[in-house]
């Protein structure tokens, strides 16, 4: 799904805390949007890629733009609460 999908599940309390986690290549960062609805959980770009940020900042910006107010970061074996 894309932010803008994000944002409207997000006010219809269809989404459950986001999860941001290190990409698999180790560059970057992505988004699982977990809840109620039959989208893909993963953030994406508008072509329907997996949106990849660069730096964890942005990828909280997004997820407070949305609406959140707790997001839940993974790093290998280590869980950090913001």
């Amino acid at each position: 799904m894309n932010s803008k999908e994000a944002e409207l599940l997000f006010q219809a309390g269809a989404l459950e805390a986001p999860v941001i986690q290190k990409h698999a290549s180790g560059d970057g960062w992505t988004v699982t949007l977990e809840g109620k609805h039959k989208l893909n959980p993963m953030l994406e770009t508008a072509r329907g890629q997996t949106r990849v940020f660069k730096r964890l900042d942005a990828a909280v910006g997004v997820l407070f733009e949305v609406g959140f107010g707790e997001i839940t970061i993974v790093k290998t074996n280590k869980l950090l609460l913001m």
